[in-house]
């Protein structure tokens, strides 16, 4: 592995680092991966981590640390360039990775628009996390305390190990999260069209679930208390006219009631798990 970036760290530091790479330069294992290590202004406190990359494979990984390193990887393609001599194969084209850290936040984007990018963030423990990609992608999380934002259009949204609040959305794949603790208050969401949800919770977590489900099974390893419920009506008034909004959810509470978790998928199962 090549150490691409590495410099010591200052209150106000903002790091801007620019991989470029010619077609031909293979990044396809993890032993071709560029290694990015990036110093915090506030070493001890917890980080934002945003990375939003249209095809990517993002793994964080939350670690016992005081900075923040990344992998970066390219998968390889199938572009081609047509020369007088004929066709000449392409593993990959040029690209670039941009990552940038101020005051703890930390953000990581890339021009990248063909095959898939793979990234491996290791961070301090305590983040939050903000991760979106959309096209075949996958997003992995463990071990993780904060508050975590997670998308993914085409693809499955993985997370264990997490204390904190989780809000995460894919149209087309499952969404598996399992809580070592929950903390607050949060209201959190898990929302899927086609996709299957798994929530695993702690043994004796409380919990009051709001489940929209149109089709597929429902299982739980919790016993829980359905509470009757009436459909919510909301009203918004503007210039432009009225909209009217009527939602109707199952409401169960596990462990006598906690932190709302709403779930919602179309043509999946839900599935409520203990996590240990």
């Amino acid at each position: 592995m090549n150490t691409l970036f590495k410099t010591a760290s200052s209150p106000i530091l903002a790091l801007l680092l620019l991989l470029v790479f010619a077609p031909g330069v293979h990044a396809q294992a993890d032993n071709d991966a560029q290694v990015i290590n990036i110093p915090l202004s506030r070493p001890g406190e917890p980080v934002q981590l945003e990375i939003s990359i249209i095809s990517a494979h993002i793994e964080v990984i939350g670690e016992n640390r005081e900075d923040a390193q990344f992998e970066v990887s390219v998968m390889e393609g199938s572009r081609k360039i047509i020369t007088p001599s004929g066709t000449k194969n392409l593993s990959i084209g040029a690209y670039s990775v941009e990552v940038e850290e101020r005051d703890n936040r930390i953000s990581l984007d890339t021009d990248w628009r063909a095959n898939q990018v793979r990234v491996v963030a290791r961070v301090p423990q305590r983040a939050d996390l903000e991760l979106e990609t959309v096209n075949d992608g996958v997003i992995e999380v463990s071990n993780i305390t904060g508050a975590l934002q997670l998308t993914n259009i085409n693809g499955p949204i993985t997370a264990h190990g997490i204390t904190g609040s989780v809000i995460a959305e894919s149209v087309n794949d499952t969404i598996d999260v399992r809580f070592t603790q929950m903390e607050g208050s949060e209201v959190m969401s898990f929302n899927s069209v086609n996709g299957d949800l798994v929530l695993g919770l702690p043994a004796g977590a409380g919990a009051e679930l709001h489940i929209d489900s149109a089709e597929g099974e429902i299982t739980s390893d919790f016993e829980v208390d359905v509470v009757p419920s009436r459909p919510v009506v909301t009203r918004e008034d503007n210039r432009g006219g009225v909209e009217v909004k009527v939602e109707s959810v199952i409401v169960a509470k596990l462990g006598g009631g906690g932190p709302v978790i709403k779930m919602k998928t179309l043509n999946g199962d839900i599935a409520i798990r203990k996590s240990n």
